[in-house]
């Protein structure tokens, strides 16, 4: 008997991410076509005991202590030819999986059970009535097969509590992305493109929980961090964010209290949705806290992160008009965003000495300047030529660079206002382009592209 190759079967098989375990389960599949039924699921059993066993070495590589001790009851049976103790961690590996390991849940632990029992029965016969041997079906090896590529083998080893803990490992190591497309691309590579449901549901409550709970200061601290994180979550798995999120969100933000409450600006600045589901309470007194917070706390809660709400607009930038210049800069400084083009502008447009234009510089302009459109380009560049204490100052020159750089993607636009600044530059030096002051730096980046 020949059986027809099944797609989903194959490409199931090219994301197993371990090579053997990927070699044994096709090896399964050829069994499976040739009509070797029961070959096939003892096969699928052999990938499966080694797949375990691998992703148990890699968690105990990363130091999960349940893992260690796995490998250390593995490799001292391994070394002292021990056929008991062997026989008893094959028997139990699927209990170890479940409990100790947290490589499956209990549905997929159930599942897998059944391929270990058919596995039973097929390499010890066993008769169904005096003169039948078990014969499994084509259909339920097929379905072995599928449930054992979907349960464990084409899945990493992220699974459970000790998953949760790596995350925030990794969040709290100096290592991990500070920016938002690092972190993007981090999250999805290590955690979310061949995790299981259940990790990223519980991946989910813990991002929405984390900075609001006593005693994760630490996590506190990284909060627009792991804002970006569950905006990545949202954007990778669309379906089970919006069924775990949209009831935990309406339950859980009801129950935080007025200290903590700002905290879910960055999370809203990072994926708006969660704004709309806010029950009509919180969203009332989120607006009062906002309003009624210092300029600390706006800075310490990353207040301003949540302009990306229409509905806070008006009131944070009522909140930031309210503070003198020296306090916007503040702000600004760290928490520069698109509403605040305007205002960077103005203020560094009114430098009063060299010093102040080059403390400007670097502390407003380039942290604003990624916001830069063409026509704001043209502001800096006027107010630069209009007031002599920022033209002359010694650091413009590397200020204007750096805005030059950041803003490259605005250049189409707004290369005829780099050039007129240089031209009218060098016309108020005699004509000549390498004085200092005629800004050949820029000029010569112009000429380059």
């Amino acid at each position: 008997m020949s059986i027809q190759a099944v797609t989903d079967i194959d490409v199931l098989s090219l994301s197993v991410r371990d090579r053997e375990s990927r070699r044994l389960v096709e090896e399964a599949i050829t069994a499976y076509r040739g009509g070797a039924l029961r070959s096939a699921i003892m096969s699928v059993w052999i990938a499966v005991v080694h797949d375990v066993f691998s992703k148990a070495r890699e968690l105990a590589g990363q130091g999960d202590a349940a893992s260690i001790a796995f490998i250390e009851r593995l490799d001292n049976a391994i070394e002292h030819k021990s056929i008991v103790q062997m026989q008893a961690l094959e028997r139990e590996l699927l209990d170890t999986a479940k409990d100790a390991l947290q490589l499956v849940t209990p549905h997929e632990y159930e599942t897998l059970r059944r391929i270990q029992e058919d596995r039973h029965q097929c390499a010890h016969p066993a008769f169904i009535t005096e003169d039948e041997l078990f014969q499994p079906s084509p259909d339920l090896v097929r379905s072995h097969l599928v449930h054992a590529l979907k349960c464990l083998l084409i899945h990493a080893p992220l699974q459970g509590k000790s998953a949760l803990n790596r995350f925030k490992a990794d969040v709290l190591s100096p290592s991990f992305p500070s920016t938002e497309e690092g972190i993007r691309t981090f999250v999805s590579a290590k955690y979310l493109n061949r995790s299981k449901d259940a990790l990223v549901a519980n991946l989910i409550k813990v991002l929405l929980k984390a900075p609001f709970l006593e005693g994760e200061e630490e996590l506190l601290r990284k909060k627009r961090q792991l804002a970006w994180t569950l905006s990545e979550v949202a954007a990778k798995k669309t379906r089970i964010f919006e069924e775990i999120a949209r009831p935990f969100v309406g339950q859980f933000f009801d129950g935080v209290g007025d200290d903590r409450l700002l905290n879910i600006c960055t999370y809203i600045g990072a994926e708006q949705q969660l704004w709309g589901w806010l029950t009509e309470p919180v969203k009332l007194r989120l607006v009062r806290l906002i309003e009624e917070c210092t300029i600390e706390d706006l800075k310490d809660h990353l207040v301003f992160d949540a302009f990306a709400i229409p509905e806070l607009a008006d009131t944070l930038l009522a909140k930031f008009t309210s503070f003198a210049a020296p306090e916007r800069v503040q702000l600004l400084s760290d928490n520069p965003c698109r509403e605040f083009v305007p205002f960077g502008i103005d203020i560094y447009s009114a430098s009063g000495s060299y010093r102040d234009a080059e403390k400007l510089g670097l502390t407003v302009v380039i942290p604003l300047a990624r916001h830069f459109a063409a026509d704001d380009i043209r502001r800096i560049l006027d107010a630069v030529l209009g007031n002599s204490q920022i033209s002359y100052a010694s650091g413009t020159a590397d200020v204007l660079l750096e805005v030059f750089k950041l803003t490259s993607a605005a250049l189409p636009a707004s290369r005829d206002h780099w050039q007129r600044f240089v031209d009218e530059m060098t016309a108020q030096h005699g004509g000549k382009p390498d004085t200092p002051y005629s800004y050949p730096s820029i000029r010569a980046k112009l000429d380059a592209v």
